[in-house]
């Protein structure tokens, strides 16, 4: 059975779909068989898949229900490697359901305040969470559009460390670089250069947790994901 990974902030716009995105499609290229679940009413990683991407073999369905994402997740998971759950940015029942199936969770922030705010509500959330299932639920901060020399980044993570809560660091990052918003605009995410290279050493610190199995053995070329997407009946009611 696959590994399924939640990407959880309730902060808007702190990169969930974005790493979801940039690990998805470089999971696939390494010869992972990956699948996506959109869980976000707004739809916007399944909205991009169905209408323009062109990158190696994905499973993508959107459901947003907090009942039904449990059992997708878990049907996934017998016939992938990993499925990734991107969710959305507020606290709702398809979130916290989300964080729930998962066997790991990646909490994503920027270098602002409100990126550590809601980075470390949404640990509480994942530790009550894992308290309520009597299991643990493993989860690291995925640091995003990030300059490891800046001055706010080092002042976010002095913030990290002296949290209320655990945060504990995936020590690769994404940088912040304009190949990023190049990538929402096409149907093509790039597997080398500075997205290849930043993904890369995320899946290779994921894979040295445990939070993924190792790369499989090299097979054919992945080939190119279908034009239509996966939707379950009634996914988006």
């Amino acid at each position: 059975m696959g590994c399924i990974i939640t990407v959880a902030s309730s902060k808007g716009g702190a990169g969930k779909t974005a790493i979801t995105t940039c690990l998805a499609v470089n999971l696939a290229a390494q010869g992972y068989r990956v699948a996506v679940i959109d869980a976000d009413p707004n739809g916007i990683f399944f909205g991009w898949y169905s209408a323009n991407y062109e990158g190696p073999q994905l499973t993508c369905l959107a459901e947003p229900r907090h009942i039904e994402v449990v059992d997708a997740a878990q049907d996934l998971a017998e016939r992938h490697d990993v499925v990734l759950i991107d969710t959305a940015g507020f606290e709702n029942k398809t979130a916290l359901t989300s964080i729930g199936t998962a066997d790991w969770v990646l909490i994503p922030i920027m270098p602002d305040r409100g990126s550590i705010v809601e980075a470390e509500r949404t640990a509480r959330q994942v530790l009550s969470t894992a308290k309520a299932a009597r299991r643990e639920i493993p989860y690291r901060i995925v640091l995003a559009r990030w300059h490891p020399k800046g001055l706010a980044e080092r002042a976010i993570l002095g913030d990290l460390g002296s949290a209320r809560v655990p945060m504990p660091l995936i020590q690769a990052c994404f940088g912040d670089s304009q190949d990023y918003a190049k990538a929402s605009l096409s149907g093509a995410v790039p597997t080398s250069g500075r997205i290849g290279r930043d993904s890369d050493a995320v899946v290779d610190e994921l894979v040295s947790l445990g939070a993924i199995p190792p790369r499989p053995p090299r097979g054919p070329r992945p080939s190119m994901a279908p034009r239509v997407a996966n939707v379950p009946r009634g996914a988006l009611a």
